[in-house]
C-alpha cells in the first residue's frame, strides 16, 4: 500500500504542477476540484498502481477511481481450482456493476479450466451477475462443453455485450453460429483461429434464438469455416461496416455478398500476412 501510495502520489504531483507537494496529502486531495480529480484519474487509466494508491486517499477520489481499477476482470492468472473465486469477493464488496471487460487466460502448459464444471451453484450466481460487461475476451474457450445448454451461462451477456473476441475456439461451425447469436446487441467480432472438434448428437438442432446483427468491425484469422456465417446470415443477416479477413479464404465471397450494402472500409491480405487490398466507402459503390 505504501507503494502504490508514493507511486501514485509523485504522478499526482506531476499533473498538479508541483502544487501538492508543499501541503499535506489529505489537504491536497480534500481542496482539489472534482473536475480536476477525474481529469488527474483519466491521465492515469494504464497505470493500476496509480489508480489504487489515488482510491485510497479519500472518499472523492475513491469514488472516480474505483470504476477504473475494476474495469477489466481477468481470470486464469491463479491456480486452476481458485479461477472463480474472485468473483465472491467482487460481489460482497459491490464491485461487479464496475466490471466493463472479462478477459479468461489459461496458464502456460494447461488449459481447459473454464469449462461448464468449473462452475458450482454459487460461482454461476456471481457470474451471471455481470450486468454491464460490454468485451469478452476469451482464449481456447471449449464452447461445445457448453453445448447444449450454453445461454445458461452467456445469456445474461445478451443486452450489454458489444464487443467478443475468441482465440482458437473449440467447437463446430454450428456451434460457433450459435454463441455468436446469443449477443442480440454485438458490434464487434474478432476470431483468431479455431479448433475443431468431433460433434456432439445435439449440433445439427442448434437454432440461434434471435437475430444477430453486428454493426462494427469483423476481424478473421485463420478461419475456415464459411458455415458459420451462412448460418447467420439465414437467421437475421450481417450488417458489418468494416472487415479485416486475413487466411480466410473460404469465408470472403459469403462475407462481401452479405455485407455489401453496409461495407465501409474492407482489408484483404496476401498469404505472407502482407496487407494486398485495402478499400473504403465500398457500400456506396
Amino acid at each position: 500500500m505504501v507503494t502504490f501510495w508514493n507511486q501514485g502520489k509523485a504522478k499526482i504531483d506531476r499533473l498538479l504542477g508541483g502544487a501538492a507537494s508543499e501541503t499535506t496529502a489529505h489537504e491536497s486531495t480534500y481542496r482539489v476540484p472534482y473536475e480536476i480529480v477525474e481529469t488527474i484519474i483519466a491521465h492515469l487509466t494504464r497505470d493500476l498502481h496509480a489508480l489504487k494508491a489515488c482510491s485510497l486517499t479519500c472518499r472523492s477520489w475513491h469514488a472516480v477511481a474505483v470504476p477504473h481499477v475494476y474495469h477489466t476482470l481477468i481470470l486464469g492468472r491463479g491456480a486452476t481450482h481458485s479461477q472463480l473465486k474472485l468473483l465472491s469477493k467482487l460481489h460482497n464488496q459491490g464491485l461487479m456493476p464496475f466490471v466493463n471487460e472479462i478477459r479468461v487466460e489459461h496458464l502456460q502448459g494447461r488449459g481447459g479450466w473454464f469449462v461448464h464444471k468449473a462452475f458450482n451453484h454459487c460461482d454461476l450466481c456471481y457470474f451471471s451477475a455481470f450486468a454491464n460487461v460490454h468485451t469478452l475476451d476469451i482464449r481456447n474457450l471449449e464452447i461445445h462443453r457448453f453445448i447444449p445448454g450454453v445461454e445458461r451461462y452467456f445469456g445474461h451477456f445478451s443486452q450489454a455485450l458489444r464487443s467478443i473476441k475468441l482465440y482458437y475456439p473449440f467447437c463446430t461451425p454450428q456451434q460457433q453460429s450459435h454463441f455468436h447469436s446469443l449477443f442480440s446487441n454485438l458490434d464487434d467480432v474478432e476470431i483468431w483461429g479455431t479448433n475443431a472438434c468431433t460433434p456432439v448428437p445435439v449440433q445439427d438442432t442448434l437454432v440461434p434464438f434471435s437475430a444477430p446483427g453486428p454493426r462494427g468491425w469483423l476481424v478473421l484469422r485463420n478461419h475456415h469455416w464459411p458455415e458459420t456465417w451462412t448460418h447467420l446470415i439465414s437467421s437475421g443477416g450481417l450488417r458489418f461496416r468494416h472487415m479485416d479477413l486475413g487466411q480466410c479464404t473460404n469465408c470472403i465471397p459469403i462475407l462481401l455478398e452479405a455485407c455489401a450494402k453496409t461495407l465501409e472500409t474492407l482489408q484483404l491480405y496476401a498469404t505472407d500476412g502482407k496487407l494486398c487490398c485495402l478499400g473504403s466507402s465500398a457500400g456506396s459503390n
